[in-house]
């Protein structure tokens, strides 16, 4: 008999930044779904992923990864160990990744695996744009 019970994802948000305030609070900077250049490849400075996981207890281990529009290649991953103690607590996985190169226009995928298993996916669109003329 195991007391082990698997955590659902309540969100995955994709931002700027995320930061740890005074007193827990965690803040969002500049959420977004679309990334635009006006040439590939195009080097993103700053992209920040948070998950929630919640209704789960016991240890399991979260990735998350970003892969390349047609899914064959991982453009950047991270994973770490969770452990929730009780059904009430909850876990908020954060990744910061740092100059991620896309190499092509299209719909990149953020990908939340929970022990190797796939939980969610959810498109980042990274659009090609003309260049504005400047005055």
């Amino acid at each position: 008999m195991t007391d082990r019970i698997k955590p659902s994802l309540n969100f995955t948000i994709i931002c700027d930044d995320i930061r740890q305030e005074a007193g827990g609070k965690i803040s969002l900077m500049g959420l977004f779904e679309n990334i635009y250049s006006t040439k590939f490849p195009a080097v993103h400075p700053r992209l920040a992923i948070i998950s929630e996981w919640a209704q789960g207890k016991g240890e399991f281990e979260v990735k998350t990864q970003i892969l390349s529009p047609d899914r064959k290649a991982v453009v950047r991953e991270t994973s770490s160990k969770i452990k929730l103690n009780d059904v009430n607590f909850t876990h908020r996985d954060v990744s910061i990744h740092l100059n991620i190169d896309f190499k092509i226009s299209g719909t990149y995928w953020i990908e939340n695996l929970m022990d190797g298993e796939l939980i969610n996916s959810i498109p980042l669109k990274v659009v090609q744009i003309k260049e504005q003329p400047t005055h």
